[in-house]
């Protein structure tokens, strides 16, 4: 078992609920920091947390909960005891830094606490044969603060550590021996970005990458789940279910949901295919049962209210006062897509109704209910019908969005293929799409498939401009198996593999989206602007690291788990 063991810029590091309770609010997870050793944890106020070490470290395992070391000087070890408490051992004792105050060697055989007006730390030690024994607690009461690390110096280590490392013990093999660091690593990621029950949120449920990302968010919880149901069936059913507990009662399901609830706007459908898949590893019919209700709903809302023309096709809306800022419906924040002043039939709205009506038709015809299977059938069919009439072009031999004035928008993207996903297109389309995808001029980049066509002005690493996502490459992975190219999506699987292992052996991460010339790092790949060098997100967000998506696409194409 050969867990991550690259030090990197920005890694998540945090306690996961599926050692105990966490939170949301004020959540206590930090990121490595440029320099070793170092954690820089994102409260109100920020902490860096650093110990000086000298010389060459060694890395054993650095996971999104633990790490551990040799240095020069003995062993290191840093790891939660719970949500707010920071437990190890060290040669040097740590150097303090927080609301610009550095606190350094006070630590010794006293208990030092900090604080400000919403967070409070305290820090004790022992020494033993040159190795420091250390507690770090976090808490909103000053007060007791000290009482908290005193006792948790107490903690044993060594356990704590055991049960970190048995965990990986515990989860499948990886199937290619080649990318066994990426594996673990990848599971890493899914850990690390698992919450607790809160609020409004019923069960665990997990998030795309608690820093800056700390929300649930719908598409991404149901790619989360298509992983995870691989080694822990329960997470995956909550999963969903945390996505579904926010239904409102006319059936509308939000795109981003807090504790405290979720927005006005919605995402792609994939719950009823994330639901079928889960039950096919599962085989809990009740699971169905619980959410049909809810998936029914759902749909049924988007054919009613997504809708505007009227002419069986859906549309993404956005923000009322800029019709190309379809951020939070499409998923795809900045697509040239939507450089346009006015609105459109879309593909991938239209491709994912169908999509999802199909599998939602599997639920009903699995629960026997035969007369709303067909209902969905029937709409998949009437949508599909649609798509080939309006949103095919025969003389680019690929989909396209519609304007509502008639014309093609003629934007090249993944998405033009993603009705290969959904089985829109004959056999002779797709030909055709297939021969267009495989253009190196366009989007077969050298890492493919680019966002963006190559000829297209707006191309570059900028996230939906360019930027290379795995969930798109998967849609189109599973499309071209739909129709026999088996073959090349093998190759696509490759290609996508060795661009994320690459750069994570490179910074020890897993990154939201990546340069599809394969050129320029991630942390510097730009994100609604250009990035800053040295990376840091808190100036200007670059590509995310150690997103969950990513890590449970590559978890997936690993393991050949291609639904």
């Amino acid at each position: 078992m050969k867990l991550n063991n690259i030090w990197g810029y920005g890694q998540l590091f945090g306690f996961s609920a599926l050692d105990g309770v966490n939170r949301y609010y004020n959540d206590f997870i930090g990121t490595l920091t440029a320099k070793k050793i170092g954690i820089r944890f994102e409260l109100n106020e920020w902490i860096k947390i650093h110990f000086p070490v000298k010389g060459r470290v060694k890395f054993n395992a650095i996971t999104g909960d633990m790490i551990d070391a040799q240095t020069q000087d003995g062993k290191f070890l840093i790891t939660f005891l719970d949500n707010d408490t920071l437990v190890g051992y060290s040669p040097v004792l740590p150097k303090i830094t927080f609301s610009g105050k550095t606190y350094s060697k006070t630590f010794y055989r006293r208990c030092e606490v900090f604080f400000n007006s919403s967070d409070s730390f305290a820090v004790f030690s022992e020494e033993k044969d040159g190795i420091y024994k250390f507690a770090i607690s976090h808490t909103r009461n000053y007060g007791v603060a000290s009482g908290i690390a005193k006792n948790a110096i107490k903690a044993d280590v060594e356990s704590l550590k055991k049960k970190r490392y048995d965990y990986f013990k515990s989860m499948p093999k990886c199937k290619d021996k080649k990318y066994e660091r990426l594996y673990y690593k990848a599971l890493s990621i899914n850990k690390v970005n698992v919450r607790s029950a809160e609020g409004k949120i019923p069960c665990i449920w997990t998030t795309p990458d608690r820093v800056p990302h700390s929300h649930l968010w719908l598409w991404d919880s149901v790619f989360h789940a298509l992983a995870i149901v691989n080694y822990n069936q329960e997470l995956a059913k909550n999963a969903i279910k945390a996505v579904l507990a926010q239904a409102r009662e006319d059936g509308f399901i939000p795109c981003t949901m807090t504790p405290n609830g979720g927005d006005d706007v919605t995402q792609p459908q994939v719950l009823s295919w994330g639901v079928w898949e889960i039950y096919k590893k599962t085989g809990d019919k009740k699971f169905l049962q619980e959410s049909v209700k809810v998936l029914d709903g759902y749909l049924t809302f988007d054919m009613q209210n997504r809708d505007k023309n009227g002419n069986g096709l859906l549309e993404w809306i956005g923000d009322p006062d800029d019709l190309t800022c379809k951020c939070g419906e499409s998923g795809q924040d900045n697509s040239p897509r939507f450089d346009f002043d006015e609105e459109m039939d879309t593909v991938d709205f239209s491709m994912f109704a169908v999509h999802d009506a199909v599998y939602l038709s599997y639920i009903y015809r699995e629960l026997g209910d035969d007369e709303n299977a067909q209902k969905w059938e029937n709409t998949a069919d009437r949508i599909k019908g649609k798509m080939n009439e309006l949103l095919w072009c025969e003389e680019d031999g690929v989909y396209y969005d519609r304007l509502f004035n008639g014309k093609f928008s003629k934007v090249l993207t993944p998405v033009s293929f993603f009705p290969l996903f959904a089985n829109v297109p004959s056999k002779e389309q797709a030909e055709k799409m297939v021969k267009t995808l495989t253009n190196e001029k366009l989007l077969w980049t050298k890492n493919p498939i680019s966002t963006i066509s190559q000829t297209h002005p707006a191309f570059s690493t900028d996230m939906w401009r360019g930027g290379v996502w795995l969930n798109l490459n998967y849609f189109i992975i599973k499309g071209l198996k739909n129709y026999g190219y088996d073959e090349l999506a093998q190759t696509l699987i490759v290609k996508t593999l060795e661009m994320v292992d690459k750069w994570y052996k490179k910074t020890g991460a897993i990154f939201e989206f990546y340069d599809p010339n394969d050129e320029v790092i991630p942390y510097l790949c730009e994100r609604k602007g250009i990035c800053k060098n040295p990376p840091d997100w808190r100036k200007q967000v670059h590509s995310i690291i150690d997103y969950n998506w990513s890590a449970c696409f590559t978890l997936l194409m690993i393991q050949n788990e291609l639904y």
